[in-house]
């Protein structure tokens, strides 16, 4: 491994909401790759200092090779030196391996291993996928997305035995006590993020996570900084407040396997001012109905939004 990953420094900078950038759309449906840089700027200055550029929130799926590595590109351009960038790589072992290459070789801090999509995976497959992805950047931290209960703390230590430059896990099984059992039983120093954002942050932070994702951070970057910082100081009451004040809108994120988690955050940024609502299939825009909801779900927060300074200019006068 190389020396020059501090892994302590990294997972410190690591241990906070990590924002996972939506990718805008211009009107002929490409990546605006100016309003992407202007989004990244916007989330930078008011707080957030974890981006993870093609997440799932970012369409990571939708994406071609070269768009991925256009939005990677545009959010390092936006960054600041207190910026902490974790690109998603994925796909079959040799797209994932280039593309860890190419966050490596653009500057990126790490790089998250998005969980392998084939219908048919094994705990050790998913050892042996995670840790020939981490040897191909043993310079820069690796985290692996986790969405499996099968993988039990026990191949996350083999994992980690492997390839020590895996500094943590985004842990996204919706199950606080699987949770908790397979923290309790991998290798300890690992940072664990709770990988279901906002929603399932304070349970499993009383278990042991450290760090959450956040799409809601593309809305309201200070109402996830809230959370993060009542958690820290262990305030659960204040934290309950906060959950309190997302719920719905989270809820609506999650409402149907998921099924519009993205389209409601672009509903959402579109109401705002900030970006086209367009998606990609299989996504789908949100019906009118449940637009008004999305309308309704942000009244709680709404005065917490900061103002869209530089976006529009950026936009260049088209229409978002």
């Amino acid at each position: 491994m190389n020396t020059s990953l501090n892994v302590a420094r990294l997972v410190d900078r690591l241990s906070t909401v990590v924002g996972i950038p939506v990718v805008p759309y211009d009107e002929d449906g490409a990546v605006d790759q100016d309003l992407t840089a202007a989004l990244t700027d916007r989330l930078i200055r008011n707080g957030v200092t974890a981006l993870t550029p093609n997440g799932n929130t970012g369409e990571f799926y939708a994406l071609s090779p070269d768009e991925r590595r256009q939005v990677l590109t545009c959010v390092l351009s936006a960054r600041e030196s207190a910026t902490t960038i974790i690109a998603g790589v994925g796909f079959d072992l040799d797209s994932a391996i280039a593309d860890a290459r190419f966050a490596r070789d653009s500057g990126a801090d790490a790089i998250m291993v998005h969980q392998p999509v084939l219908p048919y995976l094994a705990a050790d497959g998913w050892v042996e996928y995670n840790a020939r992805v981490a040897a191909a950047v043993p310079d820069i931290g690796v985290l692996p997305y986790l969405t499996h209960r099968a993988i039990t703390g026990a191949h996350v230590t083999r994992l980690v035995e492997r390839a020590p430059n895996v500094v943590g896990l985004k842990y996204s099984a919706p199950d606080p006590v699987v949770f908790a059992t397979t923290k309790a039983q991998a290798a300890e120093g690992l940072l664990w993020i709770a990988g279901l954002a906002e929603s399932y942050a304070p349970a499993y932070w009383q278990a042991g996570a450290r760090a959450f994702t956040s799409g809601l951070v593309n809305l309201a970057p200070a109402v996830s900084l809230e959370l993060l910082t009542a958690l820290r100081q262990g305030d659960y009451g204040a934290a309950g407040r906060v959950w309190v004040r997302i719920r719905h809108f989270e809820e609506l994120r999650a409402r149907d396997a998921s099924a519009n988690n993205v389209s409601v955050v672009k509903e959402a940024m579109h109401q705002l001012g900030l970006c086209r609502r367009d998606v990609r299939p299989p996504s789908h825009p949100l019906s009118e109905a449940l637009a008004r909801e999305v309308t309704e779900s942000m009244a709680p927060w709404r005065s917490a939004v900061p103002e869209a300074t530089g976006v529009a200019e950026a936009a260049g006068g088209r229409a978002v």
